[in-house]
């Protein structure tokens, strides 16, 4: 009516650009599909030989091995760039300004500055806090986070403006190919990777009271995008960069290099039947009969993991990125990995290349890779610390389990079962931080698995 409260609304446009989608908020993205994406496929071969070696008993020797060529991979291919257009020295010049400055702004003007035009153009009536003594800023430079510093630029709304202004001359695509779009990702066809192994079984079937299986595993996990693909455009693994693709193909961090895993039954040769006590009866051949012992053994070498940076030293990802090894090698950096045991803690790095502090109760309170062995990469660079090169802790489980069959009747029995879940209440460590300048840097705070449990179990069986 005349009294009421006028409605404004937007009018409704469809489709929407990309830009409007943009404008209206500056973390929407775009995602898309490859029209002629298929169905993902494997190829999958094996070859084996079995024999029997002994009574009851075989050994069969196997290679199998799996490939897909075609696997889904989700990736953004709006990469920011720091090259072509310069940006990477305008970067370091703003470093030699704020090591000029005393490390409190990056702005040129003093002695020994240099220039950085395109700074100034982006700054442009901005407040100092968002230009150069932005303390985001200074501290992409102090960390060679180029990629942050540039994508920051190129899609944070307090730069829109100067960045569009056609009086800075400053290309609509400057930073990146769709300036309308924080993410550009689409879902190919894309990814690959393959698996090779060894298998050795040796089992007995049961006889004479005992059976057994005994499973060995060397393997070989690899691809490009192995970690997260998947089947659905939410499998999202970007490249570590367009500009080279063949970087990606590496180890898989699922790969298990080695692994066995064994079990066994054995019934106790006491009792009615058995070759021991064969002739009791009543209470006795009771007691000492009917018990049979069973176990569960696995072993496996450790999740891969590598040293990393944790910089967007090359465009704006961290991920895969690894630290930069300088003054020490990764052969000798490979030695000093394994478990040590403390006073103060358990370590998976050695000691003596780490600088530890202590608290009050004698424990470690921060570890640090000792100055002058790693370091970020360079602006414009990826680590040299090759990816998934090292293995975690080892893991080892045993499981045991005991039971007691006792008849009353013919068809009727009592049956008592004990099974451990780790009996020997063995701790598998999990390795944690990954980050070269950590506070934590080699330190073991987590396990994996539980300690010991015993579940005991009691039926009556007709």
């Amino acid at each position: 009516g005349p009294g009421g409260v006028p409605l404004i609304f937007d009018p409704f446009v469809m489709p929407v650009t990309d830009r409007q989608n943009f404008l209206s908020n500056f973390a929407n993205g775009l995602w898309t599909a490859d029209p002629n994406l298929r169905a993902a496929y494997v190829h999958q071969y094996s070859l084996g030989y079995e024999r029997e070696i002994f009574k009851d008993m075989a050994l069969e020797i196997r290679y199998v091995g799996n490939k897909v060529p075609n696997a889904w991979r989700a990736f953004d291919i709006n990469e920011v760039n720091i090259f072509e257009n310069h940006f990477l020295q305008e970067f370091n010049n703003a470093k030699i300004n704020l090591a000029a400055n005393g490390g409190t702004t990056f702005a040129p003007g003093c002695a020994t500055c240099v220039a950085t035009p395109l700074l100034d153009k982006l700054f442009a009536g901005l407040s100092s806090n968002s230009g150069y003594t932005s303390s985001g800023f200074i501290s992409n430079l102090n960390n060679n986070n180029v990629g942050t510093m540039a994508s920051t630029l190129a899609f944070n709304s307090n730069y829109r403006a100067n960045r569009e202004n056609p009086a800075n001359g400053i290309a609509a695509n400057f930073f990146v190919a769709n300036p309308n779009a924080t993410f550009s990702r689409i879902l190919t066809n894309d990814a690959i990777s393959n698996y090779n192994a060894l298998e050795i079984e040796l089992r007995k079937r049961f006889s004479a009271g005992l059976q057994f299986q005994f499973d060995y595993t060397w393997s070989k996990a690899m691809g490009d995008a192995v970690d997260a693909q998947g089947n659905n455009q939410s499998d999202l693994v970007n490249r570590l960069t367009l500009r080279h693709p063949e970087l990606d193909y590496r180890r898989s961090g699922q790969d298990q290099t080695q692994r066995i895993a064994a079990n066994g039954i054995y019934e106790l040769p006491f009792g009615p039947g058995k070759p021991f006590l064969s002739d009791t009866n009543g209470f006795v051949s009771r007691l000492v009969g009917g018990w049979t012992i069973g176990a569960i053994y696995v072993w496996s070498t450790g999740v891969p993991f590598f040293i990393q940076s944790g910089r967007a030293t090359f465009n704006s990802a961290t991920a895969n990125n690894g630290a930069q090894l300088v003054g020490i090698s990764f052969e000798d950096f490979k030695k000093n990995v394994g478990l040590f045991k403390t006073p103060g803690g358990i370590l998976f790095i050695n000691p003596d290349i780490l600088d530890l502090t202590f608290n009050s109760a004698g424990k470690i309170a921060t570890s640090r890779l000792k100055s002058g062995l790693m370091s970020s990469p360079a602006p414009g660079t990826f680590g040299n610390f090759p990816v998934n090169s090292l293995d975690g802790p080892q893991y080892w489980n045993l499981d045991f389990s005991l039971i007691k069959r006792i008849p009353i009747t013919e068809k009727v029995r009592l049956e008592f079962k004990v099974t451990a879940i780790n009996i020997l209440n063995h701790a598998n460590f999990i390795y944690g931080t990954t980050s070269f300048d950590s506070s934590t840097f080699g330190l073991i705070t987590t396990q994996r698995g539980g300690s010991r449990s015993l579940n005991w179990i009691g039926q009556l069986r007709f």
